[in-house]
């Protein structure tokens, strides 16, 4: 039996540089988000420390 030139089977896997766009860009999104959280804590903070501080 005559082999298939195009395996449907078979999973195309990515290159090597396709791998490497994708964990660049994994890492700007986590990057993002950690920025994003770092300063909403520090607002958070920020806001708590201000109400502390000015009760009456």
């Amino acid at each position: 039996m005559k082999k298939p030139d195009d395996d449907p089977i078979q999973a195309n896997r990515p290159t090597a540089e396709q791998q490497q766009k994708s964990l660049t860009g994994g890492r700007i999104i986590v990057v993002l988000i950690a920025t994003v959280a770092a300063i909403a804590f520090l607002l958070y903070i920020t806001i708590l420390i201000y109400g502390l501080l000015h009760r009456a």
